[in-house]
This record gives C-alpha cells, sequence and structure tokens, in this order.
C-alpha cells in the first residue's frame, strides 16, 4: 500500500505530507519527513482513491522508528474511532485496496 496522507497536529498548526504504508482498522504505518514523539495526538486525512472525498482519522502516536540513513521517519499511529462514520469509511477503503 502507498497512499498519499497529510498529518496534522498542534491544533492544526503543524502538517506534513505523508505516505500511509499498511492501513488496518485499528491503525496504520506511515512514513513521514519529520520526527513526531510518541503519545502525539494527530489527524491523518488520507487521499484514497476509492472514495469520494478524503478519509481523515483522529490517531495518536504509538511508536517511531527512525534509521538516520533513511530519508523518512516510520511513525505506527493508533486510531480513535470517535464515530462508526470513520470506522465505515476505513472498512470501505480496505475493502476496495483488497480488490484492486
Amino acid at each position: 500500500m502507498n497512499l498519499a496522507a497529510n498529518v496534522i497536529a498542534g491544533g492544526g498548526s503543524w502538517q506534513r505530507q505523508a505516505r500511509v504504508l499498511d492501513l488496518g482498522l485499528g491503525g496504520a504505518r506511515v512514513a513521514l519527513s519529520e520526527i513526531i514523539p510518541p503519545s502525539t495526538p494527530l489527524s491523518l486525512i488520507i487521499d484514497a482513491p476509492h472514495l469520494w472525498a478524503p478519509l481523515e482519522i483522529e490517531a495518536r502516536v504509538a511508536w517511531v522508528r527512525h534509521d538516520a540513513t533513511q530519508p523518512e521517519v516510520l511513525i505506527g499511529v493508533a486510531f480513535q474511532h470517535r464515530t462508526g462514520k470513520s470506522l465505515l469509511l476505513l472498512t470501505a477503503l480496505l475493502e476496495a485496496a483488497a480488490f484492486s
């Protein structure tokens, strides 16, 4: 999987482009250009070609992996589904990705 995304943190004051490398109902592995500390709350906005609009999911940084020889930082985020809507849209995205 390689989906374009944006990560927004700090109440909207911090925003970076990202790539979603792995995606599941509970979270995602994301590649970024900068480190975000563990436990940081954020919004992950995924540009999904299968959906009408970008999918926005509230999350929290679960882990960070940074290898100084690599240009990107990998972060794991745990989703915090506040409503069933984000879970339903995420399910539709995962289903579409499985059949493409």
